[in-house]
């Protein structure tokens, strides 16, 4: 039977499957620790694996870990500091680690079969060593259940660690795919929402064992659950309230720059005149906002070198809110600045270090336009206008949090420009965007869905081709 002449109900599992299948390709083109931050959340889900929830301390004494030039002093001053930076991890991870990053940010490198085979045959040991990982222990430890599943499967079954991280990428990769499965099914998504999913960034962070395609998917599920609950005639269920406090929680205390997604059980509390709502929404604020207090006292981050402490930073910009406009505003103006940024959200692969090729770049920002204009719709604006504002509103707070966090975190002060912003970050607060231009207009004429799908479809084509050419002569073309 032809895919179009299934019944939609056949055609979306078959289409889901697909789409499992291809992600899965891409997946193999990708050698482990390829991503941003990679090793440090893989080493921060073998720590949850053996039931260490929080970091620890530099010990008095410590071996030389993670291989940089200053680590040394690195390390110095992370014990000096005394918060929490990193674990003892497996010596066996930290070759599998030390092996593949050694090709990370370097593009004229390539990793040889011989050099896979060994690095995959590695196995698990008895001996520890400490490993800094500063930036990962903000994030609270359930956004990394699939991969540390994965890793302690792996090791009760006494697989190698290459098999491992393998079980650990699988289950990161379903997680992200039952995520959407729900979504999809509370709420058709838009084509902006579905073209943001498919950027050559997303889908590289979306087949990788971090956290990035995870945090995607589940703000699109929450989203769609918070616009699910405002459908007219429709009274917000148990389980959607539930499900969107867990979704919010996972989000706020795994990316702080989505914390205004805190409103939005509130806003339900109002529209519904539900106490249950409002006492939910109370909850998931409390524990969201205590686990984002208790990390931020108990990490210490010292990759930056500052006379100023994050609480002074911090105080200093909200005492002074001009200063922040002005370093934002510069930021902006900066044509360099800019210009990476913009490429960086479109997809700059790796760490950072391969580009994609340059027609690729305007052809998909003229892609998410088209996209964004075919998703307006008007339909339901009179019962829904006040959740859209909402959501854009929230869309802009997201964006906000980005400058404000990494100023505070991220940037010598004082500060000129804000120091790394990547375009990903914005990924999310755009998610929310696009479902403000929409709102609950979810059903479609047939003519403009056929529209869409063909829109959609050139650009999952264009973004592929992209993503697969670059990810191909980047790892495996010398």
């Amino acid at each position: 039977m032809p895919l179009w002449k299934m019944p939609e109900k056949l055609m979306r599992p078959v289409f889901g499957l697909l789409a499992l299948l291809l992600a899965a390709a891409l997946s193999m083109l990708i050698p482990p620790m390829q991503s941003p931050d990679e090793n440090s959340h893989i080493a921060r889900a073998y720590l949850i694996a053996q039931g260490q929830v929080l970091l620890q301390a530099v010990p008095g004494s410590h071996p030389k870990s993670n291989d940089d030039s200053d680590m040394a002093g690195y390390l110095e001053r992370a014990r000096i500091s005394g918060g929490r930076s990193g674990g003892l991890i497996d010596l066996g991870l930290l070759q599998f680690i030390d092996g593949y990053m050694a090709f990370a940010g370097q593009p004229a490198k390539r990793i040889s079969s011989a050099q896979q085979q060994s690095l995959a045959s590695l196995t698990w040991s008895d001996s520890r060593q400490f490993y800094l990982m500063p930036g990962t222990g903000y994030y609270f430890p359930a956004i990394y259940m699939p991969q540390v599943l994965g890793i302690g499967i792996g090791q009760a079954l006494g697989l190698s660690i290459g098999h491992s991280y393998q079980l650990a990428r699988g289950f990161s990769l379903l997680a992200c795919f039952a995520v959407l499965w729900m979504a999809f099914r509370t709420l058709t998504p838009n084509p902006l929402v579905a073209a943001l999913l498919l950027l050559p960034m997303s889908l590289f962070q979306l087949v990788s064992p971090t956290l990035d395609g995870l945090s995607n998917c589940l703000t699109v599920l929450a989203v769609s659950l918070f616009l699910r609950a405002l459908q007219p005639g429709r009274a917000p269920s148990l389980a959607t309230s539930w499900g969107l406090a867990l979704c919010i929680f996972l989000l706020s205390t795994s990316r702080t720059h989505l914390l205004p997604l805190l409103t939005l059980p509130f806003f339900l509390a109002w529209r519904g005149r539900s106490r249950w709502d409002f006492l939910l929404g109370c909850g998931v604020a409390a524990a969201a906002m205590g686990w984002t207090l208790l990390a931020l006292a108990a990490v210490s981050d010292v990759r930056v070198v500052r006379d100023q402490s994050t609480a002074d930073l911090l105080l200093f910009y909200l005492a002074d809110p001009g200063a922040f406009f002005r370093v934002v505003w510069a930021s902006l103006a900066d044509p360099d600045w800019f210009t990476y940024v913009a490429q960086s959200f479109i997809g700059i692969l790796g760490w950072l270090d391969t580009w994609l090729p340059g027609i690729f770049y305007p052809v998909l920002w003229v892609g998410l336009g088209l996209c964004g204009l075919a998703s307006v719709s008007m339909s339901s604006w009179r019962q829904d206008w006040r959740a859209r504002l909402l959501l854009a509103g929230v869309a802009l707070a997201c964006a906000g949090l980005v400058f404000l966090a990494l100023l505070v975190t991220w940037t010598p002060h004082p500060a000129v420009l804000v120091h790394g912003v990547q375009g990903r970050y914005f990924v999310a607060p755009a998610l929310l965007l696009a479902f403000a231009l929409s709102g609950l207009a979810a059903d479609l004429a047939p003519a403009r869905r056929w529209r869409n799908t063909l829109l959609l479809a050139g650009f999952a084509l264009a973004s592929l081709v992209a993503l697969a050419t670059t990810l191909h002569g980047r790892f495996h073309v010398l």
